[in-house]
């Protein structure tokens, strides 16, 4: 999938900014400094109590981007560190209690300090990984009982402390528990034996199970340490793995020893798996997990000679797990997680049993035999589990297994793994796969006579198997005699794809494993371990001759999947594994340095770049690489492919490959092509689309050839394309119509042929079928495609039928054009889906018209069509598509008369249709304002007075509310005026978002000035300044405030008499009043008017404003209105007018006007009764108190 820029990039480029504006953050965001009263900062430094959420996350956000790439942050590590483990340090030290509080005003929206550093350290953690981190941690002993008092404190508040207060903060985050644990973990590598702590805190062993038999003399700081431990150690977070760190921390310790708290933990947890319940723990699952976790990372980590009495009782804990003959073995098996941590302990078991064996001469229990076959059987087996993170899990334990084997074990699993990989495969003929003859009856060279079929393979074993020998790979387990069946099964799997039914691929993990594979293969065995592999064993679709190298066999393959594989991780890795190869192996690959140089990491990210620059830049170096460039561009990775914009892009590689070698190949290109288009099934629909497609491309890019080399070719296989439209040969009506066949595809792809082909000799080898023949059924399949409503397929077809008048008679354009006349007039009427039938015609109408050039009858008739469409009472889509026949058919070309279209275009211009979509009138404003763009750039308006109700209309729209619209009209208006005289558009905003800035309002504001253009530029202005977007708002508002600033006491009565009379026209036009009224409140509120007010006539826009929400039920008019009598308020002579219209409203039956007119009654007059009443209550029970301010007013009149 293709994206606007490579993430990697530009998190490189940024990365120094990011790091510097977080650096400069965090000291304000830690530490408060003391100011004096004069405004000067004391030296001393206070850490805070509580921090804004917002800015919390704001750091959160400047960090996570380096997830992408972690090693950018190392240089920065400890200065990013540092003031975050001394801040938590202080608030360790502090008072704890200050912890929870918090005024309750700011509850919402800060955090403690404490969780605020925690939540930047996982973040950081969750970035660089915890081992990294955990190493920047202060590690004296003091600190493990200062841990332990604020987990204890803030994880179960006292009584004393505000927790039940609205203004105290909730408990520890799972974040904090995270870093916690972590930071005791830590603390447990201290070389000082724990029972030197002293500690007086009262002892919590709520977390400690009943029956878990620890010796009496324990210190008392080890049992708080494990009651910690145990009480998140069955948590569903991410403080699970750090209490197992702890845990295992702390059983490990030297002093810990002589109390035998390994063995009591470990008997413990193979005991919680047994029973349902132990102590005050939950059954939940991640108890259990919790436990396995603990019994895995503790024999892991432990020396092989402490651990050997329980070796054997923990694998047959594991057995009984996966035995499933109890309910607590059955609930274990059902999570993944368990059965990741069980393959965990097995390999800790196995690998641990293997070690002892190591040791022959100290007397040791014999425990591999017993356990090792039953754990390899297991993980074999587990390969092929449904869930990624257990096959992950497997494929590494496997792996680490094997490498500690004796040489023929460790073959033997080798040999099962590819055993494993060879079931369920078939083989095909290729021959009725790929072969095909020539014109001469030569089969097509580079392929051998029979396929390997992975299809009946079971992808996720597959996926396990392959990342297993990867593994076995990177450590150079497997011998160099194992190689040529180890590489066969990576070439395999580098091209291993499965569909399901509805088309999702489950072939990339496989992919993604093999390209892992090959990369580890070329880093651990020499060049000439890899040379004497036998590459007969390679068993690939292609002949493989004896003399190319198996280096050179692996690279090829590299090369088509960075090229054209789907995945963008894919390609990628197999980049990555292709520059291992040619770097470790010099000089065994064709053009190996050119080949690295260009099939980049980088280049390959993109899709498009792939195969448009990387794969025809490969194939340019050697035609070896041609071909097999080719037959991949030919298979499911490319034309073949699901998506259909890689099947677009797979046809215009092919086009480009056609021509790089010579006429022949261009000759080989196309017979392949033509080939397989005629072995194709109808159901092929996908694979049909992209041959049409590349078939057309091809035609294309022949026209660069020279002529008189296409002439000296003795087969020329271009016109041959033209039997594809022999009627019932290879296309059907049913291709175009039947909505299983995927109609969309096929219309697209033979439109496409028939356009280039308009530029091929009509020939063919077919005698029994006349040039004329053809002709019809190519117009007949362009008709079938123009009744499509995809703008691809319209856009396709129209081009289609340009391109094929220019080769067809007169008569037959006339005969073409009279019957799409007629179809778009007998269905102008008609129902909705008749009319999605017209946009097509349309399309085609426009394409064609200049093809007409020689009858003014046709072009005129077509003009008419288009008119009436127009005019009528069609839908927005036909409307749509009738500006776009203008637009980009018609009006392409110069010396077209419009006259019959120039009042409806007018009129579309002004279309502001609204439905339950919205306004969906601004489809057809857009497109009008394109038309109108055309038709000025190519000279088509002649009369002044036309040009000058265009250019008041496009200005109208270029400062209305919807930002498309706005920003097509503001390109439209920059072309027509450029330097005027009159009015200079001096400043150009090339981007859409520019249009919605203070200095784009500006420059066009000066229209105001124009007599001509005044009412309508300011009925386009008023919907930016009165119901805009936030941003819109804000902009036209600031810059009509400036602008009208700067006018004379005579520009603020010209504004003044517009604003009157826009008001006055607006009162039948919803989309107009709300934002006239609006935009009155705002000139009035902003003080407009106010050095001329006593001149201005109040009392006539106070009538205006009445009239405009009289009778009405709509709240936004009303609101509005209310918003402009504030303003009026200012005009004496009017006051207790508006005063007393305000006060009528007070018994609204809406609540919210009622509560609107209060506010507004009491900004102006400030009553004391009106702050006092409940307005939202009925009208029935405030009555009284609004007939009292009723009457304050009318006494007063």
């Amino acid at each position: 999938m293709d994206a606007p820029d490579e993430q990697d990039l530009v998190l490189q480029r940024s990365s120094s900014d990011l790091l510097l504006q977080f650096n400069l953050s965090l000291p304000k965001f830690l530490w408060s400094v003391t100011v004096q009263r004069d405004g000067t900062p004391i030296e001393k430094r206070h850490i805070k109590g509580i921090v804004r959420t917002s800015t919390t996350a704001d750091l959160v956000k400047l960090l996570e981007p380096f997830q992408e790439w972690p090693q950018l942050l190392d240089a920065d590590l400890v200065a990013i560190l540092a003031p975050l483990v001394d801040a938590f340090v202080l608030s360790l030290t502090g008072p704890l209690e200050t912890y929870f509080l918090c005024p309750s005003r700011l509850l919402s929206t800060t955090l403690p300090l404490p969780r605020a550093v925690c939540r930047l350290l996982y973040t950081l953690c969750k970035i660089r990984g915890p081992k990294v981190i955990s190493r920047f941690f202060r590690n004296e002993p003091m600190y493990i009982e200062l841990m332990l008092n604020a987990l204890h404190a803030w994880n179960s508040p006292s009584a004393d402390t505000p927790e039940s207060n609205e203004s105290s903060h909730s408990k520890m985050a799972w974040e904090e528990k995270y870093i916690m644990l972590l930071w005791l973990a830590h603390l447990m590598l201290t070389p000082f034996a724990l029972a030197s702590i002293q500690t007086e805190a009262p002892i919590s062993l709520v977390s400690i199970p009943s029956d878990l038999d620890l010796d009496l003399e324990l210190p008392t700081i080890c049992k708080r340490i494990l009651a910690v431990g145990l009480q998140h150690l069955l948590s569903s977070g991410k403080e699970r793995e750090a209490a197992v760190t702890l845990m295992v921390r702390l059983v490990l310790r030297p002093d810990m020893a002589k109390f035998n708290l390994l063995g009591t933990l470990l008997t413990w947890a193979m005991l919680s798996l047994r029973t349902n319940s132990i102590g005050t723990l939950t059954d939940s699952i991640y108890r259990h997990i919790g436990a396995l976790s603990f019994l895995a990372s503790t024999v892991k980590s432990a020396d092989a000679m402490v651990v050997v009495p329980f070796l054997l009782p923990i694998f047959q804990c594991m057995q009984v797990i996966n035995a499933r003959d109890t309910s607590i073995a059955k609930n274990i098996s059902s999570s993944a997680i368990a059965h990741k941590a069980i393959i965990k302990a097995f390999r800790s078991v196995a690998v641990t049993a293997l070690r002892l064996e190591a040791m022959k001469d100290l007397n040791i229990p014999d425990v591999a035999d017993a356990v090792l076959e039953e754990i390899i059987q297991h993980l074999l087996g587990e390969l092929a589990h449904k869930d990624t993170p257990v096959r992950f899990a497997a494929s590494k334990a496997l792996s680490v297994i094997t490498l500690s084997l004796k040489p023929s074990m460790a073959n033997e699993i080798v040999q099962a793994l590819i055993a494993t990989l060879e079931e369920n495969i078939l083989s095909v003929d290729a021959a009725k796969v790929t072969n095909c003859l020539s014109l001469e009856g030569d089969r097509i060279a580079g392929t051998s006579t029979t396929q390997r079929d992975l299809a009946a393979v079971n992808a996720l074993q597959w996926q396990g198997l392959i990342l297993t020998l990867s593994h076995l790979l990177f450590r150079r387990s497997p011998s160099p005699r194992q190689l040529p069946l180890i590489l066969n099964a990576l070439v395999m799997a580098l091209g291993f794809e499965q569909r399901s039914s509805s088309g999702i691929s489950s072939g990339i993990s496989v992919r993604d494993a093999a390209c892992f594979g090959i990369w580890s293969l070329a880093r651990r065995y020499t060049t000439s371990e890899l040379l004497d592999v036998d590459t007969s064993v390679v068993q690939v679709v292609k002949t493989i001759d004896g003399s190319v190298s198996i280096l050179q066999i692996v690279a090829d393959e590299l090369v088509v999947t960075a090229a054209t594989d789907p995945s963008g991780n894919i390609r990628r890795g197999a980049s990555a594994a292709l520059q291992e190869l040619i770097g470790r192996h010099p000089d065994q690959v064709i053009k190996g340095i050119s080949l690295v140089q260009l099939v980049d990491y980088h280049m390959v990210a993109l899709r498009s770049k792939a195969l448009l620059e990387v794969a025809t830049s490969v194939t340019a170096l050697d035609q070896h690489y041609w071909d097999i460039i080719f037959d991949a561009l030919l298979s499911w990775r490319a034309i073949d492919s699901t998506d259909a914009n890689a099947r677009r892009l797979a046809a215009q590689a092919i086009g480009l490959l056609s021509i790089q070698h010579g006429v022949h190949i261009l000759r080989t290109t196309a017979r392949r092509v033509w080939f397989k288009l005629g072995s194709l099934q109808s159901r092929e629909v996908e694979k049909r689309h992209g041959l049409l497609l590349a078939a057309s491309a091809i035609i294309l890019q022949a026209r660069n050839l020279p002529l008189d080399n296409l002439e000296q070719d003795h087969h020329p296989m271009l016109p041959v394309f033209w039997e594809i439209l022999i009627p019932g040969s290879i296309l059907h009506d049913r291709d175009f119509t039947s909505s299983m066949l995927r109609p969309l595809l096929t219309a697209e792809g033979t439109c496409s042929l028939i356009s280039a082909l308009s530029s091929v000799p009509l020939t063919t080898s077919n005698a029994s079928q006349s040039s004329s023949e053809i002709i019809t059924t190519a117009l007949h399949f362009i008709d079938l495609s123009l009744t499509h409503c995809d703008d691809l397929v319209i856009t396709c077809a129209s081009n289609a039928a340009d391109m094929i008048f220019g080769i067809v008679s007169l008569r037959q354009r006339q005969q073409c054009v009279n019957q799409w006349l007629v179809k778009v007039s007998s269905k102008g009427s008609g129902s909705s889906q008749s009319s999605v039938a017209i946009v097509g015609l349309l399309a085609a109408l426009g394409a064609v018209y200049h093809r007409c050039y020689d009858d003014n009858e046709i072009q005129g008739r077509i003009m008419s069509a288009i008119h009436n469409v127009l005019q009528g009472q069609t839908d927005i889509a036909t409307k749509v598509g009738a500006l776009k026949s203008l637009s980009q058919g018609i009006l392409s070309y110069r010396g077209v008369s419009i006259s019959q279209v120039t009042e409806a275009m007018l009129a579309c211009l002004q279309d502001f249709t609204t439905d339950q979509r919205g306004d969906v009138g601004s489809l057809v404003r857009y497109e009008a304002i394109t038309a109108v763009h055309q038709a000025w750039k190519y000279g088509c308006f002649e009369d002044e007075n036309e040009k000058q109700s265009f250019v008041v209309l496009i200005c109208s729209l270029a400062v209305e509310k919807l930002d498309k619209v706005r920003y097509r009209a503001w390109l439209c208006l920059q072309d027509i005026l450029g330097t005027n005289a009159v009015l200079s558009l001096s400043m150009r905003f090339p981007d859409i978002s520019q249009t919605s800035s203070v200095q784009y309002f500006l420059q066009l504001l000066p229209f105001l000035s124009l007599e001509w253009a005044r009412e309508p530029f300011l009925e386009g202005l008023v919907t930016s300044v009165g119901v805009g977007s936030e941003s819109i708002l804000c902009a036209s508002r600031a810059a009509l405030a400036s602008f009208i600033g700067q006018d004379s006491e005579e520009q603020l009565f010209m504004l003044w008499e517009v604003m009157t009379n826009v008001l006055r026209g607006s009162f039948n036009e919803q989309r107009l009043v709300v934002p006239i009224l609006e935009a009155v409140a705002f000139l009035l509120d902003c003080g407009a008017w106010h050095h001329v007010i006593h001149q201005l006539d109040g009392q006539k826009l106070f009538l205006l404003i009445q009239k405009a929400h009289y009778k009405s039920g709509n709240p936004h008019r009303l609101k509005a209105a209310i918003d402009a009598y504030v303003g009026l308020s200012a005009f004496t002579s009017i006051r207790n007018g508006v005063l007393l219209k305000l006060a009528s409203l007070l018994l609204h039956p809406m609540a919210s006007i009622r509560n609107k007119a209060a506010d507004a009654l009491f900004i102006v007059d400030r009553h004391s009764k009106l702050e006092a009443v409940d307005w939202s209550r009925h009208p029935r029970e405030i009555r009284a108190e609004a007939r009292h301010i009723q009457d304050r007013y009318l006494s007063s009149a």
